[in-house]
């Protein structure tokens, strides 16, 4: 079983990137919505609720890159643990540990659902 080990430190690494990558992400677009003059934080004070899809294409078309930034970093964050348990699942199913697979495809339907049942549509 030597690519045990082996596939579980690619998961690893992966893991540690993405969220790295979600930290830069978030932190670019956090600070390029920043005005530097006045107030920086005038932004954050008013909060609206919209759906998503209503504040993406609103924050596109009034071409507000910070924003989407952060949005992407938001997503690439989001999607790290369903990507953990996609690869914990081929793991378990190229080692045929199948009953380990199965649970694993168990907590990936769990985690869709719960994902489903947050969004307002």
């Amino acid at each position: 079983m030597n690519t045990k080990p082996n596939l579980e430190i690619k998961i690893s690494w992966f893991l540690r990137i993405g969220v790295i990558v979600a930290g830069f992400l978030l932190l670019a677009g956090v600070i390029s919505t920043f005005k530097f003059s006045g107030n920086p934080f005038f932004v954050f004070q008013v909060y609206d609720k919209i759906p998503l899809q209503i504040g993406l294409l609103h924050h596109l078309k009034h071409q507000q890159w910070g924003m989407l930034l952060s949005y992407t970093g938001l997503i690439v964050l989001i999607t790290l643990p369903i990507i953990r348990v996609i690869l914990t699942a081929i793991l378990f199913i190229r080692q045929k540990e199948y009953h380990l697979a199965c649970i694993a495809i168990v907590v990936l339907l769990g985690l869709m659902v719960s994902f489903s049942l947050g969004f307002e549509i």
